[in-house]
């Protein structure tokens, strides 16, 4: 486990949302037509009481995504743990591996000054759009493989636990690599559009743990260079928008 983690790559992440957003995909030049179109989905229970939204899987550091690709790439299904706690994991994924059509992935995120190991599982796959109310081609709980069910077990999430869930989405997202001479690892940006409401850009660079400060750093000085601010605190994309989509699919 020592060896894996030191080395285990991080990703440092900036995220903005409505018109900062905007703001920065100008500025980065991130057009439509040159970026990859997907459409996002996740799954959780959601219930509302009265201290605001409870999304239980998020609350669990448990993520249940599904990406679907627009142009002929095949989707992709991922289960991913984060906050995890590594010496948990079963003692076949206590490791970076991959195989054929499926990727097992440690790392640590740095969103600001938050810090949080990730494990996560994707498997790509042609799979049904999904449906809150069910029907023919549609599936309303995600077709999660027995490794992925693996995973969940080992932060005790059971098929009882995924009774009643429903699919939270669409998103609809763009991605892109822009080359940017300024920085050092390569760049991934990423828009999502929220409902009609919600817009929520993430940029992001992978970096090994020893240069990992630095390459943050950097990245925090282009977008000041730029004219950009980042937010501070910095605010959890995915938990933004699942907020958002549960608000929606509880008023319904």
């Amino acid at each position: 486990m020592a060896d894996a983690l030191k080395n285990a790559d991080v990703e440092v992440k900036i995220s903005m949302s409505g018109e900062a957003a905007d703001s920065a995909r100008r500025m980065l030049s991130l057009e439509a037509e040159d970026g990859k179109a997907l459409t996002i989905y996740f799954w959780d229970r959601p219930w509302t009481g009265g201290d605001g939204i409870h999304l239980p899987l998020s609350e669990a550091g448990v993520v249940i995504r599904l990406r679907k690709a627009t142009k002929g790439d095949a989707d992709d299904l991922t289960v991913k743990l984060r906050p995890c706690v590594l010496d948990a994991l079963p003692a076949d994924w206590q490791a970076s591996r991959d195989g054929k059509d499926w990727e097992f992935k440690i790392e640590e995120d740095w969103t600001g000054r938050n810090r949080a190991w990730a494990a996560s599982l994707k498997v790509e796959d042609d799979f049904d759009r999904p449906h809150a109310d069910g029907g023919d081609g549609d599936s309303r709980r995600p077709r999660l493989t027995r490794d992925q069910q693996e995973l969940l077990a080992s932060v005790e999430i059971t098929d009882d636990d995924l009774e009643g869930l429903v699919p939270l989405g669409p998103i609809q997202a763009i991605k892109w690599k822009p080359s940017r001479r300024d920085l050092i690892h390569p760049l991934t940006a990423e828009f999502w559009s929220v409902g009609p409401d919600l817009r929520l850009l993430e940029l992001s660079l992978r970096a090994h743990p020893s240069e990992a400060s630095g390459a943050q750093n950097l990245l925090e000085r282009t977008l000041l260079d730029l004219g950009l601010q980042p937010p501070s605190p910095q605010m959890s994309k995915t938990r933004s928008a699942l907020t958002a989509l549960a608000r929606a699919h509880l008023e319904m």
